[in-house]
């Protein structure tokens, strides 16, 4: 279950993730990716230099309480780290830095030297509170395509501070004047190319993808469904992804596949009916996919949490 949360250091951001957030998402049977954008608690509030300055330590004593927040969660009910009730996290800090639209990408501010530094500090940090692989996982997630002068690979902090590579895209359709259909391939397969070539052992996530319905001149139901079909079955087979999460909300366009604008059938809970995708339905029962298990206290084995099955 992905969330997004800022670096806003103020009680009311922190206990809403992790006392309500975090444990709601856990009780729910999903384990958490947390996106956590360095945003100080708003874009207008966060400097363009949000990352030199968290590289030279100007955050610090954020980071270091937000780990131990995190600690506490991590830790399970029996308040310790280590122990059969612990809890699981992912954590995909300052995503889609090769795009120019976020404070820590090079063409809004930054720079590839302080983010790489800002993550290994990151790192560093929460290296001191005990946490393994067993517990965090770490996502380094990149846009699809390069918008500005620096490449994707330019932001690498390294293997040692990486477990997961993740990819963010869309097909667009023609919801935009820029934009046109494009196959999951099309969308997804120079860039896992590019980052096979940094490591071909890390595990692959798709960690934000939708499609829109939009096609020249009309609304395109049926084509949205067959691309989550494609979707599913790349992602699945000849990309070898071990994560995909779709981004299920109606922002730019019609992204969603559950309780959006659009669908192909209907879903009753109580007294709402959501629209909804059949195929997504269908995708999600595939035998390529590996539900969490509800009954472990830690819903995934550590083989499967980390990707290497």
């Amino acid at each position: 279950m992905l969330l997004f949360t800022d670096w806003c250091n103020r009680t009311k951001s922190l206990d809403n993730l992790f006392k309500q957030q975090l444990p709601n998402i856990w009780a729910n049977g999903n384990v958490p990716v947390v996106t956590w954008e360095p945003y100080l608690c708003s874009p207008a509030a966060t400097p363009n230099d949000v990352m030199a300055r968290a590289a030279r330590g100007d955050y610090d004593a954020y980071l270091n309480a937000w780990a131990d927040r995190l600690k506490a969660f991590v830790s399970g009910p029996d308040g310790r780290l280590g122990t059969a009730d612990d809890r699981r996290v992912y954590i995909r800090l300052a995503h889609e830095m090769n795009g120019n639209w976020y404070p820590w990408s090079a063409p809004a501010g930054g720079t590839s030297a302080s983010y790489v530094t800002t993550w290994q500090r990151v790192r560093a940090i929460f290296s001191t509170r005990g946490f393994d692989a067993r517990s965090v996982q770490w996502i380094w997630a990149v846009n699809h395509e390069d918008v500005g002068n620096l490449r994707a690979e330019d932001y690498y902090p390294g293997h040692e501070y990486v477990d997961w590579i993740g990819i963010d895209g869309y097909n667009w359709g023609s919801s935009q004047s820029w934009s046109s259909w494009r196959t999951p391939d099309q969308v997804f397969g120079p860039m896992i190319a590019r980052l096979r070539a940094i490591s071909s052992t890390k595990p692959l996530a798709i960690t934000e993808t939708a499609a829109s319905t939009a096609m020249p001149g009309k609304v395109d139901v049926a084509a949205k469904s067959q691309w989550i079909t494609q979707l599913f079955d790349y992602t699945t087979g000849t990309a070898g992804a071990r994560m995909l999460v779709w981004f299920n909300e109606d922002k730019e366009t019609d992204w969603a596949v559950f309780g959006g604008t659009n669908g192909d059938d209907t879903y009753r809970s109580g007294r709402t009916t959501y629209k909804v995708y059949r195929s997504y339905r269908t995708a999600v029962q595939g035998a390529g996919l590996i539900p969490s298990t509800p009954t472990d206290l830690q819903l995934l084995t550590d083989q499967r949490f980390a990707g290497s099955w």
